[in-house]
């Protein structure tokens, strides 16, 4: 008889992290450099600015993201801790009060009367084994991860997201740059998204459909804004 195979994703956190960060990484820099280069390099083929403005938005978008990325975690690194502690604090202090709750639990989950107590002292003969059924079953809480290693995942993830719009403009090509970066960061777009579904359960191809789709009218949106921009304020 063959044996069905379950395939479940572990370490979902860090996935999500990387994916975040390269996700906001690609597509913040790609329409920023956008929206510069039509109000300055379609006119004049120097791609200075679109370069300085492309590294500072770099560096002070993944810094923000990873901030922001360590703030979260943290806070809820110490709320899960703290949820830990306190129903360690009560199973030493009122260990029958919990073990009713356990035979609560038990019996939600439809559990017959016959072999309710043994599971019941089964499961809190050990103590860490009974705080995290506690944990798991009554809070709904998971041991939570270390949140230094998600804000550098995040951090790092948007450095790699924002050098692929950057890449071309590097090359000096002129308006080639813009067309080859566009290129480069809709494709980008497009396998980022496919990544994602595998945290969702979605199509893949939907996935990275949506996110070309996004990427366009957001590049569409900055080139009229860089466009009118040059028009209004023009720079040469």
């Amino acid at each position: 008889m063959s044996k069905r195979k379950e395939e479940h994703i572990t370490g979902g956190g860090k996935i999500r992290s990387v994916i975040l960060g390269l996700n906001d990484g690609l597509i913040s820099i790609f329409t920023l450099l956008v929206g510069v280069a039509a109000a300055t390099l379609i006119k004049s083929g120097d791609n200075t600015i679109v370069l300085l403005t492309g590294i500072a938005a770099m560096v002070s978008g993944a810094v923000s993201m990873g901030l922001g990325e360590y703030i979260s975690s943290k806070s809820e690194y110490n709320y899960v801790k703290n949820e830990i502690r306190k129903e360690k604090a009560e199973i030493l202090l009122f260990p029958e009060e919990e073990k009713e709750e356990i035979r609560d639990i038990f019996k939600k989950m439809g559990i017959k009367e016959e072999i309710l107590n043994p599971c019941v002292e089964f499961v809190t003969a050990n103590e860490e084994k009974w705080l995290e059924f506690l944990i798991k079953n009554e809070l709904g809480l998971e041991e939570p991860g270390i949140p230094i290693i998600g804000a550098l995942l995040t951090f790092f993830s948007f450095i790699v997201g924002a050098l692929i719009p950057q890449f071309p403009y590097f090359l000096n090509l002129g308006v080639i740059s813009l067309l080859f970066s566009s290129i480069l960061s809709l494709s980008s777009l497009f396998i980022v998204g496919g990544l994602k579904t595998k945290i969702t359960g979605e199509s893949a191809i939907k996935g990275g459909l949506e996110m070309v789709v996004i990427g366009v009218v957001a590049f569409t949106a900055s080139l009229v804004i860089g466009l009118w921009l040059e028009q209004l304020i023009p720079l040469y």
